[in-house]
């Protein structure tokens, strides 16, 4: 692991109740609903880098079966508490334990702004491994240029490690990890835009 992505761990480990407080209002709802409508009913879903469990808790109170994993022990602990319907487990999501093909959906929001860009591919093809056969993945990540080391205030100036992405350069990630894309957007949120990706496993 890279010492970018071990100094971000650290933060969420230190900050993890303000990051969850902070967070916690910021609930993508339409877009957890349209996922949830593109799985079939009472699916498996894997909430890769489920952070402090707020979608994970929406999922598991929508039937979903939830399996949340995440590389912060603070967070977890936040998910812990905030979505107790959901199994919980400390992961990396670039290289799971689980089966092939044993999830319906994989919600991933935001969470590979964490990781550096060159292993996004693998990140992906992880996801099309354990993803059933026409399996919906969301995906998340902030627009923009390559990557930084972010202080934020919110944080006590303390490291983050934000990769970026523009459009055709996530796009084209998915496309070569074997999905086919559904729909492609950018969202506004407070001044940040988002690029939200919806795909099918191919």
């Amino acid at each position: 692991m890279e010492d970018s992505v071990k100094q971000t761990i650290q933060t969420y480990d230190k900050y993890a109740k303000v990051y969850a407080d902070y967070t916690s209002e910021k609930l993508f709802q339409y877009q957890l609903n349209k996922f949830i409508s593109l799985i079939k009913k009472s699916p498996k879903v894997l909430d890769a880098g489920c952070g402090a469990g707020r979608d994970s808790e929406y999922l598991a109170e929508e039937d979903c079966e939830v399996i949340g994993i995440d590389l912060s022990e603070g967070l977890l602990k936040e998910a812990r508490e905030r979505a107790p319907k959901a199994k919980l487990q400390k992961m990396d999501f670039t290289q799971t334990s689980f089966k092939s093909e044993e999830f319906d959906g994989i919600w991933c929001m935001a969470s590979l702004c964490d990781i550096p860009k060159k292993e996004t591919s693998e990140a992906l093809k992880e996801f099309n491994r354990v993803l059933k056969k026409e399996g919906i993945v969301y995906i998340a990540v902030k627009k923009g240029e390559g990557e930084k080391i972010i202080m934020k205030k919110l944080y006590e100036n303390n490291p983050r490690f934000y990769s970026f992405f523009m459009e055709k350069e996530i796009e084209d990630l998915i496309k070569s990890s074997n999905f086919g894309i559904i729909s492609s957007t950018t969202t506004d949120d407070d001044g940040t835009e988002w690029i939200e990706i919806f795909a099918r496993k191919l």
